[in-house]
């Protein structure tokens, strides 16, 4: 079977780099987000690289901080700024998978397996795509981490910071954790460390190769667990938010041959739209912005996204303002196609929908959702609208 491709993606000192992105003037100083920069017995939240360089750590109080840096510049924390930028990043992740773990407010797995094929690139090169694309719009930086399971992934993001990008591959998995120390891997807290250290267990190579069983009888199943995460015994699905919860929803594919003309490129993006509209009510969601992506024969990328003023689900919708965005980014000239992808987003649930009803055409919302019926009992190609009705 082949390998997932799971991306770990962590963002640089979140907090800290979010102030110092807000107020300009503290960048080239050593800041520290505190929990009450007045009073010397805060605790520090987050710190930037340059406080980092002191020596200063998350936890520790104000006064302790600032007795290894002097001119330490300790700030509030804004948590309605970190949880804005935090989505507007997620944002930029559901470009390339629906399938994402959120790990705290600045760290999520991402599941790119089946991206890999739509945006013909390998995992590592989807994961300096994303690294790109969030310091261009968001002025952030973020380390990967690039493996076949959520625990190496992790280890990886961690490597190298800021801006690292670390593949842990079959090739090069042992060289690498015979360098880590077991303290280094998620889910090994010091009171574990210390009994591992004790059995002479001081890297990840060492608990590698120690025997299952021998860790099953002093750790439980936790040990099992331990020795199959460094091993890269790693089958842990990814567990998305609740669907009320997804942020998007999204359909791409490959052509079998490049889209040379209007018509094959009007009637995929179609499909698309039909997949797209049809998860989206299954699930009871409508959304307000369009992202389309495009795949051209010789690997190029081009992608956009527009807002409506209204929320929408059906395909008409979709396909029209899908259309619409294909025709900007190309200009109407229909260069050999390769791929395409489409997900909506800025998402409401059912009750949100009901409450605000805020559609442009409620008729043709319930048309649809009797055309999924009609699908549902006699088959997909029982019924549709005509190709020339969405234009």
């Amino acid at each position: 079977m082949k390998d997932r491709a799971i991306l770990h993606v962590d963002m640089n000192n979140f907090y800290a780099s979010v102030e110092c992105l807000t107020n300009p003037s503290l960048k080239n100083y050593a800041v520290a987000v505190a929990g009450d920069p007045n009073k010397r017995t805060g605790i520090i939240l987050a710190k930037n690289y340059l406080a980092k360089v002191y020596g200063v750590k998350t936890g520790e109080a104000i006064w302790e901080a600032k007795q290894k840096c002097p001119t330490l510049i300790t700030v509030a924390p804004h948590f309605e700024k970190y949880a804005e930028i935090s989505q507007r990043a997620h944002e930029i992740y559901y470009r390339y998978t629906d399938i994402i773990e959120p790990f705290g407010i600045d760290e999520c797995w991402l599941d790119v397996t089946a991206s890999l094929k739509f945006f013909g690139c390998s995992a590592v090169e989807l994961a300096k795509r994303i690294q790109r694309e969030v310091f261009d719009e968001l002025g952030l930086t973020v380390s990967i981490g690039v493996s076949w399971g959520k625990t190496l992934a992790k280890l990886g993001s961690d490597m190298k910071k800021p801006m690292g990008l670390t593949e842990i591959n079959r090739k090069n998995h042992i060289d690498i954790i015979k360098k880590l120390k077991i303290e280094d891997m998620i889910m090994i807290g010091r009171h574990t460390a210390k009994k591992l250290r004790a059995m002479n267990v001081n890297t990840l190579y060492d608990l590698y190769l120690l025997n299952p069983e021998f860790l099953r009888k002093h750790f439980g199943v936790v040990g099992v667990y331990m020795h199959n995460a460094v091993s890269g015994i790693d089958d842990d699905v990814l567990i998305t938010p609740r669907d009320e919860d997804t942020k998007s929803v999204g359909n791409g594919a490959t052509a079998v041959r490049d889209m040379v003309d209007a018509e094959e490129i009007k009637n995929f993006l179609h499909d698309l739209a039909v997949k797209v509209s049809k998860r989206m009510r299954a699930h009871g969601f409508a959304g307000k912005t369009l992202h389309l992506g495009i795949k051209f024969a010789d690997f190029s990328y081009l992608s956009a996204q527009h807002s409506q003023s209204f929320y929408f689900s059906n395909e008409q919708d979709i396909y029209n303002l899908a259309y619409k965005i294909f025709v900007e980014l190309t200009g109407g000239k229909f260069a050999p196609v390769r791929a395409l992808r489409i997900s909506v987003n800025n998402l409401i649930t059912k009750q949100e929908k009901e409450q605000i009803n805020l559609f442009k055409n409620q008729k043709n919302e319930n048309l649809c959702l009797a055309i999924d019926q009609l699908k549902e009992k006699f088959g997909e190609n029982v019924i549709s609208f005509a190709k020339d009705y969405i234009s």
